[in-house]
């Protein structure tokens, strides 16, 4: 019975790698990888250059530690691959499957304890940590994270019986956020979307009657994407200006945060397609496209706008944020013009 049951979760857990496999090929794309490439050399030959400059006690560095080996606990969920149907099906079969739950713990642990050996090898020497005291630093964060993965394991089963509706929206929504990464760019089949109300930005609604003009401004006030998306890369793109000594550096560095930003807007256009009504609507087929284009171009001339403000009062060549006006035109008319036809 425990060998049927680890069968079925073993190739629940196959289709779910061929399926990531096969979305990470859109997500690494050349324009991707090439801004990836650029970040990350970026930001080893910033840190390096941080590192010889070091002092020898360097007191924020220890905070800094702790405060990383923290965050790097959050990493990596417990992988179950339960479905809805399991709580009907696998009912007789409660006692199997809480067997497999206590063994996937080591299976959703492999991942983590990878990130967690890379993390603790970069911050290291930030307190002077050599390699012996590192990998212990490391192995202590990693026996932490399997007891939190096993008590999350163990939260779903109170008086030996399995609170199945708890454990399948627990894996429904870590399938999600995983999703909701490919989902940037290229379509994605079994994402479920939730739309959230945002009472606060209900003033910038317009009043147009230009169908797509409200549902795309309506999708990006409300979507769970979107938004959050904007403010993250914009916050990036400020905090590079605000920190980056080079002011080409921080130029480029915004500048790679605002092409990132424009890039994944531009699958807005196809965020009303299941509206059923837009297809009986008397709407021009170029209406999507214009709507869709004068969105990502308010956007893109707001954000550049912050970046200009922020460069005046940071760069000590103040022509050189000058560059976000022809930036502003290129990616928010240019590009999306080319890119949504």
């Amino acid at each position: 019975m425990a060998k049927d049951i680890n069968d079925l979760f073993a190739k629940r857990r196959g289709n779910w790698r061929a399926q990531t496999i096969k979305y990470l090929r859109y997500v690494f794309n050349d324009h991707f990888v090439l801004v990836l490439m650029f970040l990350i050399g970026f930001s080893a030959y910033q840190y390096a250059d941080f590192l010889k400059n070091l002092p020898e006690h360097w007191l924020p560095g220890y905070g800094i530690a702790i405060l990383v080996s923290l965050m790097v606990l959050f990493f990596g969920r417990l992988a179950t691959f339960v479905e809805r149907a399991d709580q009907q099906f696998l009912l007789a079969k409660e006692k199997a499957v809480q067997a497999y739950l206590t063994s996937t713990v080591k299976k959703s642990l492999v991942f983590p304890a990878l990130v967690i050996v890379l993390v603790t090898l970069i911050i290291s020497p930030l307190v002077k940590s050599p390699l012996p005291f590192t990998l212990v630093w490391a192995i202590v964060l990693i026996v932490i994270k399997y007891v939190l993965l096993a008590k999350k394991a163990q939260s779903f089963v109170q008086n030996e019986l399995i609170q199945w509706q708890a454990l399948i929206n627990y894996e429904k929504n870590r399938q999600n956020a995983v999703l909701k990464i490919f989902s940037q760019f290229t379509d994605v089949k079994g994402l479920q979307q939730q739309a959230k109300r945002r009472k606060y930005l209900d003033i910038l609604l317009p009043k147009s009657k230009m169908t797509y003009d409200y549902l795309f401004i309506r999708t990006f006030l409300r979507s769970g994407d979107y938004w959050l998306l904007m403010l993250r890369l914009l916050g990036l793109a400020v905090l590079s200006l605000i920190f980056i000594d080079s002011d080409i550096f921080a130029l480029l560095l915004a500048l790679v945060f605002d092409y990132l930003l424009v890039f994944q807007l531009l699958p807005i256009r196809q965020s009303q397609d299941y509206q059923m009504l837009t297809h009986l609507y008397p709407l021009k087929a170029s209406a999507k496209n214009l709507a869709a284009g004068k969105l990502i171009r308010h956007l893109t001339v707001v954000v550049c706008l912050v970046e200009l403000v922020v460069s005046l009062l940071t760069f000590q060549n103040k022509l050189l944020a000058a560059a976000f006006v022809p930036i502003a035109v290129f990616l928010g008319v240019l590009y999306p013009k080319f890119k949504l036809k």
